[in-house]
């Protein structure tokens, strides 16, 4: 069990922003958010072959619905997710201080001047990534920024690590 770092890291407001849209992106396609995409689409679906049925036709606002309803669904949250963790930054100083994560192949510790936490890799929910980061879901709603530029090559070793921990990727 060979540990790796500490690494020490501080995560950037855009970086989060770029994780909360990941992150959201993600959600849209689940419960409950599956759901009401689906319902999205089946009432496109009856808009449509109603307005066929009665008018042989389609109504502006049936076109609407399709062209501007159903893309908006995932448009939202890739819009409005960056604002919302952009504000969660600026309140949280905590996201804002410089922070320390090693690793081994049975956790991840954390560090920072307000204290310190081992989390089990058997502990957590789920990992994803961006293009700049890792993230480790501690739940379905909570995960831990880590920029991969602050673990350089380890970035390979912590997502290995993972895997072989069998941790799903969100």
């Amino acid at each position: 069990m060979a540990l790796n770092g500490p690494y020490t890291y501080r995560v950037a407001e855009a970086e989060l922003a770029e994780a909360g849209r990941h992150y959201f992106q993600r959600r849209v396609f689940q419960k409950p958010m599956r759901y009401l995409f689906i319902a999205v689409i089946l009432l496109a679906v009856v808009l449509v072959a109603l307005d066929l049925y009665e008018d042989g036709a389609l109504r502006l606002t049936t076109i609407l619905l399709v062209v501007l309803g159903i893309p908006l669904i995932w448009l939202i949250p890739y819009l409005i997710a960056p604002i919302i963790m952009r504000r969660q930054y600026r309140q949280s100083a905590a996201l804002r201080d410089e922070n320390q994560i090693e690793f081994d192949n049975e956790a991840v510790r954390f560090s920072n001047r307000r204290g310190h936490a081992r989390i089990p890799f058997d502990e957590l929910y789920a990992w994803s990534e961006t293009g700049t980061m890792i993230l480790l879901h501690q739940t379905e709603a909570f995960f831990n920024p880590i920029p991969k530029e602050a673990l350089g090559d380890s970035c390979r070793a912590l997502i290995a690590a993972l895997e072989s921990a069998g941790i799903k990727r969100f």
